[in-house]
């Protein structure tokens, strides 16, 4: 028998039910996932009418006003950057809910310098980045450097768009 033949090895083969049995999983999962997607887009992707049963109107859908060209381009920042962490409402996730961003801290620039590198800030003892820090169980917030003054800007004016 030729032991240099990885799929020969004992432990190679009992592992292969393992690892067929987790494609099976998650297969089934993403399955799952999809079948529950549509439902709900089926579900409500109707125009509201008024409730058969209990002839109490259903109100209507808010009308969401479109993004500019900056703010779609915020959103995106937001949605490959920040949206693992932060949600656009004051719901807190691992960091802060941001709506109210800008209302509630010392300012854009020091958003700038906040979302580049955080933990500069908190390091040099800035008041509300150290607050901020504690508040949320001294976790580090990721750095993004690369981002400019326009995106970050972009990304700020989408944020303010949540209600």
């Amino acid at each position: 028998m030729n032991t240099n033949n990885p799929f020969q090895n004992e432990q190679f083969r009992r592992l292969v039910p393992v690892v067929y049995g987790l494609v099976t999983l998650v297969i089934g999962l993403f399955a799952l996932t999809s079948v529950v997607a549509f439902m709900q887009l089926t579900s409500s992707g109707s125009p509201a009418t008024p409730t058969q049963t209990t002839g109490t109107p259903t109100p209507p859908t808010p009308v969401v006003a479109q993004l500019s060209e900056a703010q779609e381009h915020g959103k995106s920042l937001f949605t490959n950057n920040c949206a693992q962490c932060h949600a656009i409402t004051d719901e807190v996730l691992v960091g802060p809910g941001l709506k109210g961003v800008r209302e509630r801290t010392p300012g854009d620039e020091w958003l700038k310098k906040w979302i580049r590198n955080s933990s500069a800030l908190v390091a040099a003892g800035d008041p509300y980045a150290v607050q901020v820090f504690n508040k949320f169980q001294k976790i580090p917030m990721s750095s993004f450097t690369s981002l400019s003054d326009a995106d970050l800007n972009d990304l700020l004016d989408y944020i303010g768009t949540a209600k």
